[in-house]
């Protein structure tokens, strides 16, 4: 078994590094600390717990303490990967900060350590903070510790977005990415002409998938990001109230005062005085 005590310096409670051939991992081990390890390039068979899975590129595995497991190679493939370990302590708090423990319990109990394919902005991103945690560690313990701890709640995070009970489904990936770009301003003032058009989607089919994942239909969720956006503007700049209604793509400015009032149950100009 490999031991946090001799592998992974307590002052940063972490250690990051990249295996650059599946001939240079460990062959097969368990150990008593936490590993969250990254598919960079290539694929690889997976020995873990008795089953042998192939993992590409892109895919990162939650390994907890007390998983047996090995790389092999896949045919004539090989892989890079990026490995993080953590003193189980770390993990916890990353579990308390998160706040779910019945999230925290189905990865620790799941019978094969869990799995999720990453976007390539989610990859670039674990990347690039990983990176940093090498750096630190050399100059600046401190800040290595806090950079691990960084990234590994965005790991933990990533596998808890995609966490779900067995009777939910998950929300399609083309409505994931529509909904973070109606979080930018040229898009939300747009209205439902925008949405249509970033979505490539028939009005009947977006109000079906509204209803079903957001429990709301486009118009309200669009008002929603319009008020919240006007609000904001009402708390922390000098626009009046049409100014204010305008920027946030409302024309009508009794329709706004009403849906304003109904969302927040004040006025916007009480909104202002305040």
């Amino acid at each position: 078994m490999l031991c946090a005590a001799t592998l992974i310096d307590p002052q940063v409670q972490s250690n990051y590094h990249i295996v650059e051939s599946i001939t240079y991992a460990y062959p097969l081990h368990d150990h008593d600390f936490y590993e969250i390890f990254v598919i960079l390039s290539g694929r690889c068979m997976h020995l873990i717990n008795g089953e042998i899975q192939t993992l590409e590129e892109g895919e990162m595995v939650f390994i907890r303490p007390g998983d047996k497991h090995a790389y092999d190679f896949c045919g004539e493939s090989d892989c890079r990967f990026m490995n993080v370990n953590f003193y189980s302590e770390a993990v916890e708090s990353a579990f308390d900060f998160l706040g779910s423990p019945s999230f925290s319990a189905r990865l620790k109990r799941a019978k094969q350590p869990p799995l999720l394919r990453l976007t390539p902005p989610d990859m670039d991103s674990l990347t690039r903070k990983g990176s940093q945690i090498m750096v630190y560690a050399t100059i600046d313990k401190s800040k290595a510790r806090s950079a691990a701890r960084s990234w590994l709640v965005d790991a933990l995070a990533l596998y808890f977005f995609e966490d779900r009970d067995e009777n939910q489904k998950a929300m399609p990936a083309w409505l994931e990415h529509l909904l973070l770009e109606l979080q930018k301003k040229e898009n939300f003032i747009g209205g439902l002409a925008r949405l249509n058009e970033l979505s490539n989607r028939s009005t009947g089919h977006l109000n079906r998938v509204f209803r079903q994942y957001l429990q709301t239909t486009p118009t309200a969720y669009l008002n929603r990001l319009r008020l919240t956006y006007a609000r904001n503007l009402l708390l922390t700049t000098n626009l009046n109230i049409i100014e204010t209604a305008y920027e946030a793509g409302f024309d009508n400015l009794s329709h706004f005062y009403h849906l304003f009032k109904k969302q927040y149950g004040v006025s916007p100009g009480r909104i202002r005085s305040r």
